[in-house]
């Protein structure tokens, strides 16, 4: 006995209240973030998730060296701080519209927190007392926004002696210049998302398995036992996912407009049980 089911996704936005043309939507994630992360836009999706295309941080190349002191260059566009602060090992932000400035015009879209498609398949089977079932379900093509990565892998809120991810080890530093990782307290302006805390949250998960026995009848009437049914049965046993966080099905903040945000959520549990299933 096997089924399978697949369902496809697809919205569009015909009309917004008050006759806008986009809303614009945040979420209730830290008082210095007040900048929308989710956008609803006419012939567009119900929801996208916007912001800066991350660039990797800065490096030495990219400044002039000026009375012992390191100068952005001019032709290198800023990241939303004064250029005379950005040093090297910074964040860095893409310039989309090229006039050496990153600001509010720079936002585009970074993310689609809606699957393609989600689906599941699931079989059993029987072979004289024992039985079998299992169910595996998948979701496909969705972003997951991992806002746990803007406080403890990089620090982006600039909070001094703050926990970190083992990851940070890896920071920029003029003894490891070779990675993305901003350096300590080099997490760029406050309040602003980008495609770095965007990730992909596609997944395969086994979510549930069933092994059971039945005892044959004619061992239990001497023992006056109508069934005697021994079982095991798994719930969340494996996630196959390239996501970063500890589940992907997730959202933290659960409307229609802020869909697949992670934010210090609980992942699904994984549970194990044993039982015996007795008639008289």
């Amino acid at each position: 006995l096997s089924s399978f089911n697949i369902s496809f996704n697809q919205s569009k936005v015909i009309a917004l209240t008050q006759n806008q043309e986009t809303l614009l939507s945040s979420i209730g994630f830290d008082q210095n973030y007040t900048s929308p992360l989710y956008m609803a836009k006419i012939g567009e999706p119900i929801s996208q998730i916007i912001g800066y295309k991350w660039d990797g941080v800065y490096q030495l190349k990219d400044f002039n060296q000026v009375a012992g002191k390191y100068v952005l260059k001019d032709n290198v566009p800023n990241n939303g701080n004064l250029r005379t602060t950005i040093q090297p090992g910074d964040i860095k932000y893409r310039d989309i519209n090229g006039d050496g400035i990153v600001d509010n015009n720079d936002i585009t879209v970074i993310g689609n927190p809606y699957p393609k498609h989600v689906g599941g398949f699931n079989n059993a089977f029987r072979y004289k007392g024992f039985d079998l079932s299992f169910f595996f379900q998948w979701s496909y093509g969705n972003d997951v926004v991992n806002l746990n990565k803007l406080i403890f892998d990089g620090n982006q809120l600039n909070i001094v002696n703050l926990n970190q991810f083992a990851s940070f080890e890896n920071r920029w530093s003029v003894n490891n210049q070779n990675t993305n990782i901003n350096r300590t307290l080099g997490g760029g302006p406050k309040g602003v998302y980008s495609s770095r805390i965007v990730e992909d949250g596609s997944y395969l998960r086994f979510k549930t398995l069933q092994i059971g026995y039945n005892m044959p009848v004619n061992k239990l009437k001497r023992l006056g036992i109508k069934t005697l049914r021994f079982y095991a049965s798994g719930q969340n046993l494996y996630t196959w996912t390239r996501y970063s966080g500890m589940d992907p099905e997730v959202s933290s903040y659960q409307t229609t407009l802020t869909p697949g945000s992670d934010y210090s959520s609980y992942p699904r549990s994984r549970t194990i049980t044993i039982g015996v299933n007795l008639s008289f």
